[in-house]
């Protein structure tokens, strides 16, 4: 996973699109024979438009269980003798100058996780975009807020690294499929996105990136059968199960083991996604845009996650690892 471009900040702009980028350019108009992959990304899909989660959406509560962790250990520690009946511990003067002393000493550390903190929780509960193919217009609730939109065929897409700057056994080189609005020149980045998911092969995300290309040249007929779930936080927080679900997405397709063994660190993990979303805001589009993206009542290429299956399927997870690792 990566955070360092979770502040819609991180993101260069007002720059030149660089060499690799311009390598790595992921073109409308060009058709991939590859399978199309949804990744567990949509919340809405019709013949309108084609509403998608996040960047980080999967990775909601790590920054947060980690700061909540950090912050609230210190209070523990402090606060824990005095509830020991065996400890011959009383709130003296030199119990709470020592007490003090702990706390300018550990301050700098609880600023930094108020700071980590924020930037899950306290915000929104997702930040969506949404795709629509009659229009032909891409709308994206960025991650300060603001709500942008451009002309999808405008848009100059990418494979971006997420790390800037990448030296051998610093970790892996993980990637994203990025969204430049680019100025009249054509050349320069006015502001970026990201699309759902990341990975540390670059041929996964094309599979990702051909579900949308195909939705927005083709139609919703070329990749409706390939929407198996729907995430329900359109107009609602999730609730912890779904949560939960969400996080485990990062598992899916892995053996059997590796799920076991991360299983009780994701459940850790679920409780910062808890307070993440409890605390933060539902994103709402403005009128304008819900104007202009109106659903035929008849329109047979519906899907909400009133349609989801009793159970997550993970068939389509595995036929795109096989038909990468050929």
């Amino acid at each position: 996973m990566n955070y360092k471009d979770i502040s819609q900040k991180s993101y260069p702009v007002n720059r030149m699109l660089t060499a690799e980028e311009r390598q790595n350019q992921l073109r409308q108009k060009e058709r991939l024979d590859i399978t199309p992959f949804y990744n567990a990304s949509t919340v809405k899909f019709n013949s309108t438009f084609m509403e998608l989660v996040d960047r980080w959406f999967i990775y909601r509560g790590y920054l947060t269980f980690i700061s909540l962790f950090f912050l609230m250990l210190p209070i523990v520690g402090v606060a824990y003798p005095l509830f020991i009946p065996s400890w011959d511990i009383h709130p003296t003067r030199e119990y709470f100058m020592a007490v003090g002393f702990s706390l300018i000493f550990i301050s700098p550390i609880w600023t930094f996780s108020i700071w980590l903190i924020l930037k899950e929780s306290f915000r929104w509960t997702h930040y969506p975009i949404r795709f629509n193919y009659r229009k032909r217009m891409v709308y994206v609730f960025c991650l300060d807020g603001v709500m942008r939109s451009a002309k999808w065929d405008e848009l100059f897409f990418t494979i971006s690294r997420c790390r800037r700057s990448y030296t051998p056994g610093s970790g892996p080189q993980i990637w994203d499929i990025r969204g430049h609005a680019l100025k009249a020149d054509r050349k320069t980045v006015e502001w970026t996105f990201a699309l759902h998911g990341d990975s540390e092969d670059p041929r996964q995300l094309k599979n990702c990136w051909e579900f949308v290309r195909r939705y927005m040249e083709e139609g919703p007929k070329a990749v409706y059968g390939d929407v198996h779930w729907c995430h329900d936080v359109a107009t609602r927080r999730e609730t912890f199960r779904e949560g939960l679900f969400a996080l485990n997405l990062n598992l899916n397709g892995l053996p059997r083991l590796i799920q076991y063994v991360s299983a009780p660190v994701v459940w850790l993990i679920s409780i910062g996604r808890v307070f993440a979303i409890r605390t933060s805001k539902i994103p709402q589009w403005p009128a304008a845009i819900e104007a202009k993206c109106r659903i035929d009542a008849s329109d047979p290429y519906q899907r909400t996650a009133a349609q989801n299956p009793a159970k997550f399927p993970t068939d389509p997870v595995s036929v795109v690892r096989e038909q990468i690792s050929q």
